[in-house]
């Protein structure tokens, strides 16, 4: 009796975890804390992972990963004119990526 109460105290634990793990992953980004830039003719999510390179943390794959994530792009192809939010912090004080994912 007493190992079923542990089995069920451990399965009750794991449970809980795996369940905050989905609300934390699911929790959705809040853009207006990062830049809204318009895509100039001749930008590649590449260039710009590079222009702003000093203002975020990331690879340039996580990066270009991160853009076509939050703005739903369906492929890395960004057209000039375009509004899209990029992992550069608006904070004048902290330039630096927070991942929020």
């Amino acid at each position: 009796m007493k190992r079923m109460f542990v089995h069920y105290i451990i399965f009750s634990a794991l449970l809980l975890m795996v369940i905050g793990g989905f609300l934390y992953a699911n929790k959705p980004l809040e853009k207006d804390k990062y830049m809204e830039i318009t895509v100039a003719s001749g930008d590649t999510l590449w260039k710009l992972a590079k222009e702003y390179e000093e203002q975020h943390q990331l690879s340039t794959t996580e990066f270009i990963n991160w853009v076509i994530d939050v703005n739903h792009l369906s492929s890395q192809r960004i057209v000039a004119g375009e509004k899209i939010v990029i992992p550069v912090l608006k904070s004048k004080e902290d330039k630096s990526l927070v991942v929020s994912k």
